[in-house]
């Protein structure tokens, strides 16, 4: 099995610590250790190194290289300009065929965090097995809590999956539900998060790509397995529709199963996800900030420099302090870090 790190995203809601140059998944959030190594090295445990492919912007294949020295050049596809998981899996998918026509490809993004690693190669193994099949398997999360920001697989029948491991067809994807929804599909037992992480043989996903982005196709085939970009090229690639894989082909696809997993899993897509990873080993604020809390609870602190920081009658916060910024929100509303970087890109594009 052929495994490909998607390490394209830029991490927007990680300002102001995530920068244009040097994104999410290249930060040390979680320790000494970026999320990126931290994926190749789960990946480590189950292929060879040189089984390990890493996609993203040229921009980053410095990053890549210097935080994953393993990894050769020639395991880097470089991807011409950011169109979503479907073209990004599809280039990949593309450039793996032309080298190994016959092989199963995992797909798994650069800054998720997973604690129970034989847990995941038990299931990577089991989804290898379904692949082989010409399933379509994406990894369902068991959900720990009723959370209103991912996305759910709603289990189906059940499907011989000739392994330790059950395997479900997907009945339905839904995209992230209200608070009540959530809730319903939290007891259920039903529902599982959807992971973003998937297994399948390189026709497989091809073959699928083709029936449901017939134009994503079309454009891969022109662009064939190129290694160097000239400016038509690219032009070529930005021309590709801008969807999700989930949208572009899990949902319309009759191919699609779930294993459903207890990974101890996070997508850690916010700074409030960060405070609740944090929360197992430190009370209340984070020790990245040296901060001082008086009568203040549920605080996350992280800060770049050396100032001490002092909370004083507040809760459920969130700080992060850079060289040239600072960053106060709350708890509840992190995803929306985001949309400040959407702002900055025209009032100050240097903090982006």
């Amino acid at each position: 099995m052929k495994m490909v790190i998607m390490a394209g995203g830029q991490g927007t809601r990680f300002w102001p610590l995530s920068r244009r140059d040097r994104p999410k998944q290249f930060l040390n959030v979680l320790g000494e250790k970026s999320l990126f190594q931290l994926t190749v090295e789960r990946l480590k445990e189950i292929v060879e190194t040189k089984d390990i492919f890493v996609i993203c912007s040229e921009q980053y294949v410095p990053l890549v290289l210097s935080q994953a020295p393993e990894i050769g050049e020639g395991q880097i596809i470089v991807e011409p300009a950011p169109r979503n998981t479907a073209a990004c899996i599809g280039l990949a998918a593309v450039w793996l065929s032309s080298r190994f026509p016959h092989e199963m490809m995992g797909v798994f993004p650069s800054d998720h965090l997973i604690m129970d690693t034989a847990e995941f190669r038990k299931v990577t193994a089991a989804a290898g097995m379904l692949a082989e099949r010409g399933y379509l398997v994406t990894f369902g999360i068991k959900p720990e809590f009723p959370s209103t920001g991912y996305g759910y697989l709603e289990q189906g029948a059940i499907v011989d999956s000739r392994s330790d491991k059950e395997a479900f067809q997907v009945a339905r994807f839904t995209e992230k539900p209200d608070r009540k929804t959530a809730e319903e599909f939290f007891t259920s037992g039903h529902y599982f998060w959807n992971s973003g992480m998937f297994v399948w043989s390189l026709s497989s996903i091809l073959e699928e790509i083709r029936t449901h982005m017939p134009g994503l196709s079309l454009i891969l085939d022109k662009l064939g397995d190129c290694e160097i970009w000239t400016e038509k090229e690219k032009n070529i690639f930005r021309s590709a529709e801008s969807l999700s894989i989930d949208y572009g082909v899990m949902e319309k696809s009759s191919r699609v199963v779930m294993v459903p997993c207890d990974l101890k899993w996070s997508d850690v897509g916010d700074w409030n996800a960060v405070a609740e990873i944090q929360s197992g080993v430190f009370q209340d604020n984070s020790p990245g900030g040296s901060a001082l809390q008086i009568d203040s609870r549920n605080c996350f602190v992280h800060s770049s420099g050396n100032k001490k920081i002092a909370l004083v009658g507040v809760n459920d916060l969130i700080l992060v302090e850079t060289e040239d910024s600072i960053l106060v929100c709350s708890r509840n509303k992190s995803q929306d870090v985001g949309k400040i970087v959407q702002i900055l890109k025209k009032e100050n594009p240097e903090l982006v």
